[in-house]
């Protein structure tokens, strides 16, 4: 995926289209990992993700809670009714939602993978509306984590907007627990004597 989405070829439609969109997004992220290690931007393919770009984002990070758009997906853009990029992702979110949404940039930061249960905002004008939110992590070429690849897939009726999502609860990871090699791919912590207590 660049950074100047541009729009695929038919050709490549349902290269992926195996199961969900979140499920075909990881698995693509997922199969080009090097160990324990994330893959590199540069790395991803929009041609094998066409059926799926319309749910897909890449934010950049500029703190550890906080990412923005870079790229923005049509039917994320739906949401809220316009053109996302350079907003926060928390622009999404509302109340508490925001924070669970915050802690799970830490997490993304640190090298994980992690997947939101999401639930939008009620009321006159707003059907029910739920959606998966997947967050993966992406390095740039000197290995750095500093981009988040998204996958936003919802259910529901959209009803009129901006609308946002006010409940997020992090879902499970049933991956299987890394082998010894991946694990030795990992950073180790190292202890400097001589600072401060």
């Amino acid at each position: 995926m660049t950074e100047n989405m541009t729009k695929p070829n038919s050709a490549a439609h349902s290269i992926l289209s195996t199961g969900t969109v979140v499920a075909d997004v990881t698995a693509h992220w997922a199969s080009l990992k090097t160990g324990a290690l994330p893959p590199r931007r540069s790395e991803i393919d929009a041609k094998l993700l066409a059926h799926a770009l319309p749910d897909v984002f890449l934010a950049e990070i500029v703190s550890p809670r906080v990412a923005r758009f870079r790229i923005c997906g049509q039917r994320i853009e739906d949401v809220l009714g316009m053109d996302m990029r350079g907003m926060p992702l928390t622009a999404l979110f509302k109340g508490t939602a925001r924070q669970e949404l915050n802690e799970a940039l830490e997490q993304v930061i640190l090298g994980a993978r992690v997947t939101l249960s999401l639930q939008g905002e009620t009321g006159f004008g707003l059907p029910d509306m739920t959606a998966t939110l997947a967050l993966l992590p992406l390095t740039d070429d000197a290995g750095r984590i500093t981009r988040v690849m998204g996958v936003l897939e919802r259910r529901g009726n959209l009803g009129r907007s901006p609308r946002r999502f006010t409940l997020a609860k992090p879902v499970p990871d049933n991956t299987p627990a890394p082998t010894p090699t991946e694990a030795a791919a990992r950073p180790a912590l190292r202890v400097i004597t001589g600072g401060k207590s």
